[in-house]
């Protein structure tokens, strides 16, 4: 089982002068953006490994040896699935989408992304080589900021602040190292989604 990125998010969760109107950074004063915009990347990375979610849209390849009962798949929400495999003959094989049936909860909420056969319908048989099978899929709340949850951009402003406030060092001598903000986790727990071998 391996899992690649295929095509890359094309924005941020939060916009740039969102996060600055955050920690009070006038929008015509532009000195610290390029700093500001790695901690709006580096807390949205934090989110997204925090939830086990995407955020931004962006397709993954999950690779399997075979088809098993039922295909999980990571980072819900899930919008789209389309699946290839390589067949006992050696060739490579589009799976009809009226074979199988797909369950992606949908909502800000959702937890969880399964496929599994049609009713009536069977996996095919694949050959017996390392990822035989490729399910393509489209992830994440929506293609701008605006679709993803309150909570979880003002998590990741409330993380940019942080860090922005007590500078550029991991800690800071003669001051009271400071965590990443306990409301942080707060704000984010309720979108944490379990499953695919996630822990908490």
């Amino acid at each position: 089982m391996a899992l690649s990125l295929v095509t890359a998010p094309t924005a941020e969760p939060v916009r740039l002068d969102d996060v600055k109107a955050h920690v009070r950074i006038a929008a015509t004063v532009t000195d610290d953006d390029p700093m500001i915009g790695d901690l709006i990347s580096a807390a949205a990375e934090y989110v997204e490994h925090f939830v086990h979610r995407k955020l931004i849209t962006q397709t993954w390849d999950l690779k399997l040896d075979g088809f098993p009962a039922m295909i999980a798949l990571p980072f819900p929400p899930v919008q789209s699935v389309s699946i290839t495999y390589v067949d006992t003959a050696g060739a490579t094989q589009t799976l009809a989408a009226s074979t199988y049936t797909t369950d992606f909860a949908s909502g800000p909420l959702a937890m969880s992304a399964y496929i599994v056969p049609a009713y009536g319908q069977y996996w095919p048989s694949t050959r017996a080589v390392p990822n035989a099978v490729t399910v393509r899929f489209v992830c994440g709340y929506g293609d701008k900021e605006n679709a993803v949850p309150w909570s979880i951009k003002t998590a990741i402003k409330l993380m940019v602040q942080h860090w922005y406030d007590v500078g550029r060092q991991p800690v800071i001598v003669g001051t009271i190292v400071s965590p990443v903000p306990k409301t942080v986790d707060d704000l984010l727990w309720p979108y944490k989604a379990f499953g695919f071998g996630c822990a908490a």
